[in-house]
């Protein structure tokens, strides 16, 4: 509940991407979230826009993480599973696999730099570049672990 918390905290702060408005609405339930961006130069907008459609693409499947990792652990929990050592390892990675995703993006959504744009134009692109390459990874492993855990039962 508590990452639920931080991460509401942060999409309040978070700058987004609408280009020219830099505006930016999230959906996440039933909550929409509407932040004021950053002003950035043409090159680090263009950059800050990428990182952030990734993250939004990525952004509303947390939940569905969280759903999928609190089952997975009531199912490894059940007595019937622990007996079937090669399914209950395949769960327990996956549950892993699950939470770390969840606390990726939690993790990269606290520490995304909200006052990016106070520095300089050189600083902001290195540090959207290291962002956008960030932000890949965590969608990546979002994307497996979800994969994972929608296809275990088949």
């Amino acid at each position: 509940m508590k990452h639920y918390v931080l991460g509401f905290a942060l999409l309040f702060s978070l700058g987004a991407c609408e280009s020219g408005k830099n505006e930016h609405k999230h959906k996440d339930g039933e909550h929409q979230h509407k932040h004021e961006g950053m002003k950035l130069g043409a090159e680090n907008q263009k950059l800050f826009d990428e990182v952030m459609a990734v993250h939004d693409e990525v952004m509303p499947k947390h939940h569905t993480i969280a759903k999928y990792r609190d089952s997975l652990k009531a199912e490894l929990a059940d007595e019937k599973l622990k007996k079937d050592t090669a399914t209950l390892h395949k769960y327990e990675k996956i549950h892993k696999d699950l939470d770390y995703a969840y606390k990726a993006m939690s993790m990269w959504m606290q520490e995304f730099d909200t006052n990016l744009d106070k520095k300089p134009e050189a600083e902001q692109k290195a540090y959207l570049e290291k962002q956008k390459e960030a932000i890949d990874k965590v969608s990546e492993s979002m994307k497996s672990s979800l994969a994972a855990a929608e296809s275990r039962k088949k």
